[in-house]
């Protein structure tokens, strides 16, 4: 074998090298799908992108920002580690599995590769499936009921991590954290019946 002949065939060996690596890596990009921008704590990848991917729905960017910008998925995540047991974790955790079976079953595919008017139709059917919760979220007892509330338990924390975001709080909602002037010296007979309007 000459040089020409050895240098030809370590080209085309370095070649066929970096193409196989670079069609690998692009395929692998392809079925992953969106990576997130943030590392979940109790929800596993795929099921941190089905949340996503419901709360864009429920709130999608118009002229204010979506749920997806102010970080809603996350404080939901974050906010299951931190405030709930872990038998509301696993129930959450099963409910988006659940959600995404349901997805397959009525449309074929998973939640995430719907397109926006197919993932609206698996949300109206669950809007309309779900039973709303008791009150509020905190006084409901998750040990009555034959079925796990996710969606309305989803629904409910994704409107409270939305409306509570700084984003939203400050430049959509006017935030004042003291409403109102402080006037703590003051006779009692100038505030007459203010306190009751």
């Amino acid at each position: 074998m000459n040089r020409r002949d050895a240098l030809k065939s370590t080209a085309m060996i370095l070649g066929y090298a970096i193409t196989g690596s670079a069609v690998t890596a692009l395929m692998q990009s392809c079925g992953r799908g969106e990576k997130l921008s943030w590392t979940p704590q109790l929800l596993s990848q795929d099921q941190a992108k089905i949340l996503a991917a419901l709360v864009d729905r429920i709130l999608p960017r118009t002229d204010t920002p979506g749920a997806l910008d102010v970080g809603t998925d996350e404080f939901i995540d974050k906010i299951l580690v931190s405030a709930f047991p872990e038998k509301i974790q696993k129930g959450f955790a099963s409910g988006l599995d659940s959600f995404n079976t349901t997805a397959k079953s009525l449309l074929g595919k998973d939640f995430t590769k719907l397109d926006n008017s197919k993932k609206d139709e698996v949300i109206k059917h669950f809007e309309e499936k779900s039973e709303a919760l008791p009150g509020a979220l905190w006084a409901y007892n998750f040990a009555e009921g034959d079925e796990f509330p996710f969606y309305r338990m989803m629904k409910e924390l994704a409107l409270l991590g939305y409306f509570h975001s700084e984003k939203i709080g400050k430049a959509y909602l006017a935030y004042d954290p003291i409403p109102g002037p402080f006037k703590g010296c003051i006779d009692y007979s100038d505030v007459g019946k203010a306190w009751t309007e």
